[in-house]
């Protein structure tokens, strides 16, 4: 195969520059990533950071039979793109995210599907009508993942996280959905020079924005400010025992005092009880709420807060001989659920067994 010395045009030159820059931002990111300890976020970040490199290379001002045999890999890497990007988001986002417990035969589709991707990719370079399946796939997974993003922004108590949310649903869920549509389009869109250099310069700004946002995360020296804020956050820590209440600043502890109250007049089984309910009925602003929620018993997200106080009353009641007869649909209600399907899938992930096995077990116990 013989090399095209043809000159690149002007604008593709260009291109090709601010490609390099956004590879060397790529492995400066991974660089600081390896510092980083070992998670499932972390490789999955990593992985990600090696997509958006093969999405630069196969993208670039450059003729595709140049690429020879890399093309294929670099095809299976960007298209694989919108699935990791799902389980990222998936594992940043939903606490209760456990694919490890899905059932064996999804599992074993996954990977009939994985084996099917490879080859139509791999082998075949794209050039089959399931290509463009599975181009409809990465879009309806990316737009899963704002949906994920969208979902659980009320309930979040972690306010990094919930400007994570934002950034997701504002920058990164339409970049990557308009990326998949162009994907979709006649070639000549796709393939236009300034489609490409102006490409590139999205991709450098979010690359250099991440590679900032991670440096200074990590390496911020201790202002005054910084301080302040340390020790800020230091007086706003709570342990659950009440030996700590007393370093509290005052506010937090009355709130504190406020909610361990409403606690224990057990008013968090009324229905469709919202974290900004709460704060409304406690006459608190909502972040301090959820800050101290956060810091104070431990919980990253309203829902699984109320589940844990509702599901320990649920226990309770099925426990009771007196409430034998008392169907589980009456006991969820009253606990503030709206529906039977919701109580049945926290207990059983909380218990371990479904509310009514676990009724029989302790009965047959007495």
């Amino acid at each position: 195969m013989e090399l095209d010395l043809t000159p690149l045009p002007t604008l593709a030159v260009f291109d090709l520059m601010l490609r390099a820059m956004i590879l060397g931002q790529v492995l400066l990111l991974g660089t600081l990533l390896l510092r980083e300890p070992s998670s499932r976020v972390k490789h999955l970040l990593m992985a990600c950071g090696i997509i958006a490199a093969a999405l630069v290379m196969l993208t670039a001002p450059i003729p595709d039979q140049q690429y020879g045999l890399l093309r294929n890999l670099l095809l299976v890497l960007t298209d694989a793109f919108a699935i990791l990007f799902w389980l990222l988001i998936r594992y940043v986002f939903d606490d209760d995210f456990r694919p490890e417990n899905w059932p064996r035969v999804l599992k074993a589709l996954l990977v009939l599907l994985s084996m099917v991707f490879l080859y139509v990719l791999g082998v075949q370079a794209g050039v089959s009508p399931v290509h463009d399946m599975i181009h409809v796939l990465g879009l309806v997974l990316i737009l899963h993942t704002v949906y994920v993003a969208l979902r659980g922004f009320a309930d979040d108590l972690l306010d990094n996280r919930r400007r994570a949310r934002i950034m997701v649903v504002l920058v990164v869920g339409l970049y990557s959905t308009v990326l998949v549509i162009f994907e979709l389009v006649d070639d000549r869109f796709r393939n236009a020079v300034w489609f490409g250099l102006v490409n590139s310069v999205v991709m450098l700004s979010v690359t250099v924005g991440t590679v900032f946002w991670l440096f200074t995360l990590r390496y911020q020296p201790l202002t005054a400010s910084s301080k302040e804020r340390l020790e800020t956050a230091a007086t706003e820590s709570v342990a659950a025992g009440s030996e700590d209440l007393p370093r509290l600043d005052p506010a937090y502890l009355n709130l504190k005092q406020a909610l361990d109250t409403f606690i224990a007049d057990k008013r968090y089984q009324q229905n469709a009880l919202t974290i900004g309910e709460l704060a409304r009925q406690l006459e608190c602003p909502e972040h301090k709420l959820r800050r101290l929620i956060n810091h104070a018993l431990g919980h990253r997200n309203f829902n699984s807060f109320l589940n844990e106080l509702r599901l320990r009353d649920a226990c309770e009641q099925l426990a009771d001989p007196a409430l034998v007869n008392t169907p589980v649909l009456t006991i969820a209600l009253s606990l503030g659920y709206d529906s039977i399907g919701p109580f049945n899938r926290a207990f059983k992930a909380h218990t371990g067994q479904a509310p009514g096995d676990y009724r029989r077990g302790v009965q047959n116990r007495r």
